[in-house]
């Protein structure tokens, strides 16, 4: 059993050791969450403002479609 706890300790120190080394090369994985985070939430923003647009009493095409197009754009400069 003390073998499995030593090598468990050994796998959880290499993890540390892993992420460590990945941050000195310049990548966040934290950062990359929040950024995520954020992108989905101004796509989410996106949709409701087409969503509301659309249902008016008269819909706004026009501008549905420039949120759209924005959104679009948005999402290929990801």
């Amino acid at each position: 059993m003390a073998i499995i706890t030593a090598a468990v300790a050994r796998l959880m120190d290499m993890r540390v050791e892993l992420d460590e080394s990945i941050r000195l090369l310049g990548h966040d994985p934290e950062a990359a969450d929040r950024q995520q985070a954020g992108t989905m939430e101004r796509v989410l923003l996106h949709l409701q403002d087409i969503y509301s647009a659309l249902s008016r009493e008269t819909p706004s095409v026009d501008y549905a479609k420039a949120l759209v197009q924005e959104a679009m754009t948005f999402c290929k400069a990801i």
